[in-house]
């Protein structure tokens, strides 16, 4: 049995999940603590750039489009929320990423907490180009919004997944992050505003999913500008 076999019988699901939820606060932890917005932006990206492997349209590392700008997808739409748009969460397909992860914080989460479907795809299409490059549209308070760039951290968080976590297949990961963003959900509810917690993650998610990753190429593009 070779050593990439022997880790993939090793690690169950749940160790896969914790390792990913474990990784997610120790990159957003300083000396004041773990900001809840912080770690749901991490988070959110994580499970982002594992719906674009999912609907593999184009390689998240190498692509021919600008880092940070728009890319409308209706397979990306039908990955988050399947085939049809619907307006209420229940009605959402179950194969679908937001419905998958409203299933497993139901319990924790008042239906009322919800954003309004139609509002996440509304808003971002309504306001994509109108933020700092690097990040996406929300429509929480500026209070509340992330300190971090997601563009960023999409790239920073690629290799510890892809060495970690993606051990079997695309699909595969994409359910431990979706696990991980679940469990860490349900950990900071008490934290925050459940109505603003849950609009900023399905924003991030929806947003950074429709986002053009930042690429090795696009670094070193940036790196050598920086130096003339």
């Amino acid at each position: 049995m070779g050593i990439f076999s022997f880790i993939k019988s090793s690690l169950s699901e749940e160790k896969l999940t914790a390792n990913l939820v474990n990784y997610v606060y120790d990159s957003v932890q300083d000396d004041k603590g773990i900001r809840v917005e912080d770690a749901l932006c991490v988070i959110s990206t994580i499970v982002a750039e594992r719906c674009i492997e999912v609907a593999n349209e184009y390689s998240i590392n190498e692509h021919e489009f600008e880092p940070g700008s728009a890319v409308f997808s209706e397979k990306m739409n039908e990955v988050l929320i399947g085939p049809v748009a619907v307006e209420s969460w229940n009605d959402l397909p179950a194969e679908s990423v937001f419905a998958k992860i409203k299933e497993k914080i139901k319990r924790h989460y008042e239906d009322e907490s919800f954003p309004s479907l139609i509002g996440i795809f509304e808003d971002y299409a309504g306001n994509v180009g109108e933020t700092e490059w690097g990040k996406v549209p929300l429509s929480i308070p500026d209070d509340h919004k992330p300190t971090f760039f997601p563009l960023q951290v999409g790239y920073e968080t690629r290799k510890f997944i892809e060495k970690k976590i993606d051990l079997e297949s695309k699909e595969k990961t994409l359910q431990i992050a979706i696990n991980a963003i679940a469990q860490i959900l349900i950990e900071v509810k008490a934290a925050m505003d459940p109505a603003l917690t849950l609009t900023l993650t399905f924003e991030l998610i929806n947003g950074m999913a429709k986002t053009a990753t930042m690429t090795d190429k696009k670094v070193a593009e940036l790196k050598a500008e920086m130096k003339k």
